[in-house]
């Protein structure tokens, strides 16, 4: 894979990468399959883990972020997990974020080589905010800071949230753009069982993510912290529980399923890839490998039946 500046006369593409966790490392895999069907990315519309693909991308170095994160295990994601005492979010994200701008340095999202959107929440004024000048690292950290899981990002007074809480399939920045298609990745597309012989392939319906011992580790984490503050639960009965990353994470994932289905049927784009809803859980960022190769096969078929269509 690599990260190049359009070249004349290619088919170029508005892309617009959705929100959805985990799940948007599949953007990677969508991004490989355009290139490998001569595609040229042209301009880049991306909220929440969108934003993060796409400016990764226009900064010329998802090569390195795919690598890293593909090296990302059950048990070192945890090292990350800086408590935000008092806060708006249980976490503040810095030494994540700081981790991720090693990779890329500082950059101006005006001065790079493609146009960039990045897509974000002002949860004071109940409005989403365009990022299209500034720190890029800055717009990535405010469409990421996922509510009640991360603290807002402060940019010029206004107090940032994720993008996908008003608009999780950013199409609108990408509608005057001079490109020749407007492709949209949406992460919250029906359930599917894809096929395979892999175990990898098998991804089967599920009415509540799986007990990782990751996700295990972080539910002890949240629950010790709750005990400190006497927040705890003291009812031991035998009703289903949910941590408070769990609730934030699967509200969050039911809320933006029913936005974009409302932004997509205001704003269709020419072809839409989606990505079952169940590839993983929103927090599993340590199955890269296998969430790159559900996006790629599906962009692929997809950009084949839209050829065979055109």
């Amino acid at each position: 894979m690599t990260d190049e500046p359009v070249k004349p006369g290619r088919k170029t593409v508005s892309l617009v990468l959705g929100s959805g966790g985990a799940r948007g490392l599949a953007h990677i895999g969508v991004i490989r399959a355009l290139q490998s069907h001569g595609w040229e990315i042209g301009a880049i519309a991306g909220s929440s883990i969108g934003a993060l693909i796409g400016g990764f991308y226009a900064a010329g170095k998802l090569d390195a972020y795919t690598e890293w994160v593909q090296d990302l295990t059950e048990f070192n994601v945890l090292r990350f997990l800086d408590i935000a005492w008092g806060g708006a979010g249980l976490l503040k994200g810095q030494m994540l974020m700081q981790t991720l701008r090693e990779f890329v340095g500082h950059h101006q999202i005006e001065d790079l080589p493609l146009p960039l959107t990045i897509v974000a929440t002002d949860v004071l004024s109940r409005k989403e905010v365009w990022l299209n000048r500034g720190d890029l690292f800055d717009a990535i950290r405010a469409s990421i800071a996922v509510p009640t899981v991360f603290t807002p990002q402060n940019m010029q007074g206004r107090l940032l949230l994720d993008g996908g809480i008003l608009n999780p399939v950013p199409i609108a920045p990408t509608l005057q753009d001079a490109t020749d298609a407007i492709i949209a990745v949406s992460l919250s597309g029906v359930p599917k069982r894809l096929g395979g012989a892999s175990r990898r392939d098998q991804i089967e319906p599920q009415t509540k993510p799986p007990r990782h011992r990751y996700q295990e580790r972080i539910d002890a984490f949240i629950d010790q912290l709750q005990e400190r503050l006497g927040l705890g639960d003291n009812d031991e009965d035998e009703r289903p529980h949910l941590s408070i990353t769990e609730a934030a994470l699967l509200s969050l994932d039911a809320m933006q399923a029913s936005i974009a289905q409302c932004k997509l049927a205001a704003y269709p784009p020419d072809l839409l890839i989606e990505i079952p809803i169940n590839t993983c859980a929103a927090h599993e960022f340590y199955r890269a490998t296998e969430v790159i190769e559900v996006g790629e096969r599906l962009a692929g078929q997809a950009l084949d039946r839209y050829k065979d269509a055109d």
